[in-house]
Formats: C-alpha cells, structure tokens, sequence
C-alpha cells in the first residue's frame, strides 16, 4: 500500500470513527430542568411573548438610532427596544468591489429577522404592565449611537414605572446595555431581568456537519452546542453563574451575557404558532426587585459581529467576555487549529498573501515531520529494492502461504524491513490534516483571501473547471463537476507518489489504486480551494523527498524504468 493509499484509508478510518461513534453512542438528552426557582413562574414564556403579561399597545410606528462604530454600522428599533440591524462594514457579500456590506441582523419583518432585546419579566399571575414588543421607546440622550456617545432610552408605563435602557458600544462589537426601573409607584415591585436573541430561521450551506453552527453556550466552564433541529424537538435548559448564550454562524457569531452577579437560566426553544415562528436563545435572572422610591437595575453585554480570531481572543483575554474565544469551533484537533491559524497569519504578514502562506506553512509542516516521514520513506525504497525478490517468492510459494510467509518474514529480517512502518507517518499527519481543514473552513481571514489570478477567495471551490474550459464557455457545471488547475495538479502528484510505490500483487488493491486519483479529484472538487492548494503542493514536495530519498538507497526510480518487457 503506497503513502497515498494509507493516506486516504487513514482519513477514511478516522472519519468513519468519528462518525461513527456519534451514531452508535448518541449524546445523552441535554435538558437540565429548572428547581431552585423561589417565585412560581413558567420560563417557556419568556421565549414566546414578551407581550402575554405586559402591556397590550398597538404596533408602534418604527423610529431608530443610527449605529456607527469602526466595525458595524446599523440602527436600534425604537419600537420594542431591539438591536435589529447590524452592518459589518470590514466585509461584503462577495468579492465584488460594489458589493453590498454583510448585513448580520435584520428586522423581524424580514425573511433573515435576526435581533437581540433585553427587558424585564413578571412573575407569573402579576402584571405590572411592562414594556413589550410594540412598546414605542423615547430617545432621551444622544442622538447617535457611536464607541463615544452612548444612548438613554426610556418609557413610562403611567403606573409609575418608569423604565430606562443606556446603551454603550466599544469600537468593534460589543455592546453594553444596563436596564433600570425606578418605581415611583406605591408599592413593590418583584421582575426578573432577561435577555434573547431571536432568529426567524437557520442559515443555509453549514459546514457539512463537521464543525457546528447554532445555538452555543458556555455554562460554568462547560460548553454546550446544541443544533437547531434538537430545540425545535424538545427545548434546551440550564443554570448558571457565570457565563454567556449565543449563535454561531459559520463566518458571524452573536453572544449574550449578564454582568450580574446571580444565578441565571438559559433556554433554547422554538416559538412556533401563527404569529411568532422564531428561534429563541436567551437567560433570565434571579428575581430581584424595589420597594416605592427605589430602583433597581440590570447589566449585560452584547456580542454582535465578526468570528475575528484576535479581536474574539482579547474580549475573553481581557474578561470582557468569559471564554468567548469557544465561539469559535475549531473543530476536533482546535489545539493543532488554533496553532495552525496562528502560523498562517504570521506568515500571511511577511508575504502578504494566505495562498503563499498557505505554500510556506507546508513546507515548515514538512520540516516538523522530516523525521519520521523520512524513516517511512527509507522503508518504501527498501521494499522497491527488494521488490524483485519478494516477486519470485510469490512465484515460487504461491500455493503455499505459511512457507511463503516465513520466507517473507526471513527477507524483511535480512533487509531491516518494517513494512508497517509506513503507516506511523500518516497517522501522526491525521490531526493536521483535519486541524488545517478546520482553519480554511472557518476562519475568518480566509474569507475572500486571494491567491493568484482567479482565485479571489482561498475559502471556497475552484470557481473554474476544466468542463466549461476553464472558464471559457459560458456554463456553470455541477459542483462535482468543478476540476480546477489545482485539483487536476492534486490528481497527478497523487498518481505519480503511486507510480514511485510498488504495484500491490492484488489485482483488485491495483485496480482500486489505478482509480484513486481520479476518485480523490473528484471528493475534492467541493473543498475549499486553499485545502487543494495545500494537498497538491504537499504532494510535489513528498515526491521530491521520496525520489531523493529513493536515488540515495539506490533504488531504480520507476518513473524513468524502463519495463523488463521493453
């Protein structure tokens, strides 16, 4: 079996472990029933209407805040209190230079709604008429929300309750929003705080299930990642101290959290009837209160923006976040990804090219396993030298396996074969190869990095084939279809690291090897382009290796032998 072929049964055998196992030994029902509540209540409602205990206007007339800090701009909607729209103004919708800025959130009229509200619950059988969904808000100060002029909003309710939102916004994206009511009515009040995102439908084109997207939390020092189709079967709940909520997108991501210093109970649900058809990811505080004259008051911040490795990494450094770096999946091997995106950008600096650094980190992956891979390929030059020999054993024992066996066995003690060592080397590069998939798969950066001529965007397929010439003709053809340059470059350095191996002595091994390369083109053609760049040049710098490797055992090269036949 050549270095290839392990390659590929070795990604086969993992990938089939992988899954595999989640399907033989499916993850137990994460559902963590609320019991330590004081005050009678019933959460689920909170993630269906803010409007059932509140008060009961009709629809408000939109009014908004203008949003403008250096990362996002957008507007806060005035009618219900809601961050509903959000820009992120360092990326666009495609390479086009015209293109429009990636809008995150939406309004909830929208097909894409997607918002974050915060407010105040009662508990259940009091009403104290509290804002709601179509509460219209007054702009009490500032007029435009920037890193350097918050905004106060407020509402009276008539019943004297007043209520107060001050919204604050750092230079990239996160928000602070600290709530308060001052009761100026002749009695007490008892609510609970709350925040929640709300999104009208899960996003197209997920990673092919291999890393997650949607709903996430990290609940004291434990995540959970929690698929949409799981909550819209039985609703998701848990409690915590510290922590955060949120969504994961594959390039975008929104997290919520409280700054208060109670206990918290997430739920991930869905609202379904003939009004209201949303996900629903949020917390509610403990109970809390003030007596007539007092107020009280609640904290929490806002996460909307970019999946900006550096950017996420300094909010959870700093605190501001806790761990907010986990909104990033990194998928399995994240200690090898991370690491990985790391080298990457350091030398994306000095070439100032992804696709360069993508040439250069090969090479230094290369370096990092000479050793061993060196050893491997030492035993394959050995086992082609040899390869006369152990012919004329199969000829001359063919009828007899246990003397042929020990005859084999006799020829490897002779020559210090290990025909099993080949193996070790490809399983040690298993993680990278995953770890380095994950990294061209979702991080950020990669998004619409170019490489040269037609390659603008090193995240996505070959955007040219040699079924519509390249780009010539004017047709698009099926993904499966998309054989580029790379991918055709892919396919002969995986036949040729073929050719350099000895021919397996089964005829079926030997035909399925024929076809590997053509089969493996193909699997490619709807990877990241970056991830075939990377394949293709792996494999011209392991045929360099193995054919100096080979002429220095002095081992007949067979791609310039001459067959005994000629």
């Amino acid at each position: 079996m050549n270095d290839m072929s392990r390659y590929l049964f070795a990604i086969v055998l993992a990938m089939a472990v992988l899954f595999g196992w989640q399907i033989i030994f499916p993850p137990e029902q994460r559902e963590i029933v609320n019991n330590e509540i004081n005050v009678e209540q019933d959460i689920a409602q909170l993630n269906i209407s803010r409007d059932e205990n509140q008060n009961y206007s009709e629809p408000c007339q939109e009014d908004r805040i203008l949003i403008l800090s250096n990362k996002i701009t957008g507007s806060i909607n005035l009618c219900g209190a809601k961050i509903d729209e959000v820009f992120l103004k360092d990326f666009k919708t495609s390479t086009k230079e015209e293109s429009d800025y990636v809008q995150f959130f939406n309004p909830k009229e929208n097909d894409n709604a997607f918002w974050v509200e915060s407010g105040w619950k009662a508990p259940k059988n009091i009403r104290y008429n509290l804002p709601g969904n179509n509460t219209l808000w007054t702009l009490e100060e500032g007029q435009t929300l920037t890193p350097d002029t918050p905004v106060v909003i407020s509402w009276n309710n008539d019943n004297g309750l007043i209520f107060k939102q001050e919204i604050s916004i750092d230079e990239n994206y996160v928000f602070n929003i600290k709530q308060e009511i001052i009761n100026n009515s002749p009695g007490s009040i008892t609510v609970f705080p709350f925040q929640q995102l709300s999104r009208k439908e899960a996003p197209d084109g997920q990673a092919l299930g291999l890393l997650h997207e949607g709903p996430t939390g990290y609940f004291d020092e434990k995540l959970e990642e929690i698929d949409y189709d799981d909550i819209e079967d039985n609703d998701f709940r848990s409690e915590f101290k510290e922590g955060w909520v949120g969504i994961r997108d594959k390039y975008w991501a929104t997290a919520i959290t409280s700054l208060d210093k109670d206990n918290k109970r997430a739920i991930f649900k869905t609202s379904a009837d003939a009004f209201d058809n949303f996900y629903r990811i949020g917390y509610i505080g403990d109970l809390t209160g003030a007596s007539s004259g007092e107020s009280v008051s609640s904290v929490s911040l806002a996460f909307i923006g970019a999946k900006e490795v550096k950017i996420i990494q300094e909010y959870s450094d700093n605190n501001t976040f806790n761990r907010l770096d986990l909104i990033i999946d990194w998928g399995w091997f994240y200690f090898l990804a991370k690491p990985l995106f790391y080298v990457l950008d350091i030398l994306f600096s000095f070439s100032g090219n992804f696709g360069v650094a993508i040439l250069l980190l090969t090479i230094l992956i290369k370096v990092v396993f000479f050793p061993v891979v060196n050893r491997s390929y030492v035993q394959m030059a050995k086992m082609r030298k040899v390869q006369p020999e152990i012919t004329k054993l199969r000829e001359l024992y063919g009828d007899d396996r246990q003397k042929m066996a020990l005859e084999m066995q006799s020829l490897y003690k002779k020559e210090e074969l290990k025909p099993l060592s080949g193996c070790l080397p490809v399983l040690i590069q298993i993680p990278v190869f995953f770890a380095l998939y994950n990294v061209l798969l979702v991080a950020l950066e990669m998004r619409h990095a170019p490489f040269i001529g037609w390659i603008k965007d090193l995240s996505a397929p070959d955007p040219i084939s040699l079924f519509n010439g390249f780009g010539l003709i004017n047709w698009e053809p099926p993904q499966i279809l998309m054989i580029g340059v790379f991918h055709i470059l892919f396919g002969l350095t995986f036949l040729l690291q073929t050719k350099l191996n000895p021919a397996p002595p089964d005829p079926i091994q030997k035909t399925l090897f024929t076809w590997m390369p053509i089969l493996m083109v193909f699997i490619a053609a709807n990877f990241p382009v970056g991830l075939v760049i990377y394949w293709a040049w792996n494999g011209i710098l392991s045929i360099m290796q193995q054919m100096y490797i080979m002429k220095k055992q002095g081992t007949e090269i067979a791609l310039f032998a001459k067959s005994e036949k000629e």
